[in-house]
């Protein structure tokens, strides 16, 4: 089986003497990378890391999140991405299940460090990778094939893991380079969030397989520094949430910014809003080539790969490499036109969930074909157009957010005795979370008060933007919640 990191070092080997990392206005070279991924080797094992050991990471973009991860699968291990800003209460439970050898974050986050220190914390250098000495704690072994495992609080609001293998990514960046070539003279933006399956195939594994130069930022926000971030480094493909994209016009809007190197700008991980393709013409003179992708498929399954031939309102024709259908309730295929389900098989598609064996079988058959829980439908060309979620899957500028996972923080308030959580249209985001809140009896507390106590133990994005208390939640005879009927109140 091919290795991510044999592909990837190859490639810095061939470009050591080349630009390949910008970062912090400056460009770092090939050696440069390898040399730090050789060191971050040498503290591993001195720290006790072994084959099938998990290293998770509460980093930012980062050169050193790069070589750190290199480092890790050199050693046959397995990288844990997360949001270094998604609360101690959202944290804790998915270190749990993942149990990792350590937890590495930059130095001087203390913010990221504090709510997970009863596990073994090592502090890193964003830039030169340096890794502080530390002992990490040996725990149960994985298999190395698994490269990275991405977490998310499922649609039960408990933790679930997705482990992607070496063989996932590497079809599916080989597959996206079938789709759309990147070529050495390009150079990506990365703006998305590495624990974001978009974000870390896209715009850190991508560019080192194609041979590409990467311009790296800490973060989207604020977008001014994204914005000037793709006219310092000169990025050629931009691919983004479509939210970002609104921001960004928004940002040049107030501070006028000209960039003439962009060749292409891929939207994927959410809606888009049509009205954003104007606004990309104007800033970047590229329209959007709209895509679609899912965590369980490493990630990209579909975009549209050229202005010429793409389809607006639509997510394109599916990769090469995947066989695909759209079914009935009854897994039959359907004729073009006709919605149905989205259903996909081929080597980007994972295995299974960590440790979920009922999981994977609501949502994989045992002869590989993944059911996306999305609805949508086909022409006759193959462009494929989204309809509808079959699950309730908030999606709040790209970033799932899981209504029971929001409930579970809001039911342990002193003064809740029941919510539900459902999407509330937004223009920016997309999407954004609405509670709907019952008060235990003689209680008395404001929007604003529960706001503000969601505030450190959810991610910001998670926070409900709005809060309506009724008398009672709408269930049906077996007593489940009607989040449709939340959904159509004003």
């Amino acid at each position: 089986m091919e290795r991510l990191e044999d592909l990837l070092l190859e490639s810095l080997r061939k470009r050591a003497a080349a630009d390949v990392f910008w970062w912090d206005g400056e460009w770092l070279k090939g050696q440069a990378l390898l040399d730090a991924v050789a060191a971050e080797r040498e503290a591993l094992t001195a720290a006790g890391f072994k084959e099938g050991q998990r290293l998770m990471t509460l980093l930012p973009n980062c050169p050193a999140l790069l070589t750190l991860t290199l480092a890790v699968w050199t050693l046959k291990g397995t990288l844990v991405p997360l949001n270094m800003r998604a609360g101690t209460d959202n944290l804790l439970p998915t270190i749990d299940l993942v149990q990792p050898f350590a937890i590495a974050v930059a130095r001087g986050d203390a913010k990221a460090a504090a709510g997970v220190l009863r596990y073994p914390v090592v502090e890193i250098e964003p830039t030169t990778g340096t890794l502080d000495k530390f002992r990490g704690v040996e725990r149960k072994t994985t298999t190395p094939d698994w490269a990275v495992f991405f977490t998310t609080s499922g649609t039960t609001g408990l933790p679930k893991a997705v482990p992607l293998s070496h063989e996932n990514f590497v079809d599916n960046v080989r597959s996206i380079c079938k789709h759309f070539p990147i070529y050495p003279s390009d150079t990506i933006i990365w703006a998305l969030p590495n624990f974001h399956s978009f974000g870390l195939t896209l715009s850190m594994l991508l560019p080192q397989y194609a041979g590409a130069k990467v311009a790296a930022v800490p973060a989207f926000m604020p977008p001014l520094k994204t914005l000037e971030a793709i006219r310092d480094a000169g990025c050629t493909v931009l691919f983004l949430v479509p939210a970002m994209l609104e921001f960004l016009k928004r940002s040049a809007a107030h501070n006028p910014i000209e960039i003439n190197s962009v060749r292409a700008v891929i939207t994927g991980g959410d809606r888009l809003n049509t009205m954003l393709d104007q606004a990309s013409m104007e800033l970047f003179g590229h329209p959007i080539l709209e895509g679609y992708g899912t965590t369980e498929c490493s990630p990209v399954v579909t975009f549209n790969n050229d202005e010429k031939t793409r389809k607006l309102g639509t997510i394109g024709p599916v990769l090469p490499g995947y066989e695909w259908k759209v079914c009935d309730q009854q897994g039959n295929a359907l004729p073009p036109e006709t919605p149905g389900v989205l259903k996909l098989r081929g080597k980007s598609v994972f295995h299974g969930y960590y440790e979920a064996p009922e999981v994977t079988a609501e949502r994989l058959a045992p002869d590989g074909w993944y059911d996306t829980g999305d609805v949508v439908k086909y022409d006759a060309d193959g462009y494929i157009t989204v309809l509808d979620r079959l699950t309730d899957i908030i999606i709040v500028g790209g970033f799932n957010v899981y209504p029971q996972e929001v409930e579970r923080i809001l039911n342990v308030h002193p003064s809740i005795a029941q919510a539900a959580v459902v999407a509330m249209h937004h223009l920016v985001n997309g999407e954004i979370p609405r509670a709907f809140v019952v008060l235990k009896e003689g209680a008395s507390v404001t929007d604003r008060d529960i706001i503000e106590y969601c505030k450190g133990k959810l991610a910001n994005y998670k926070i409900p933007r709005k809060v309506d208390f009724v008398e009672s939640l709408p269930v049906s005879p077996s007593g489940k919640i009607l989040r449709r009927k939340l959904r159509e109140l004003e």
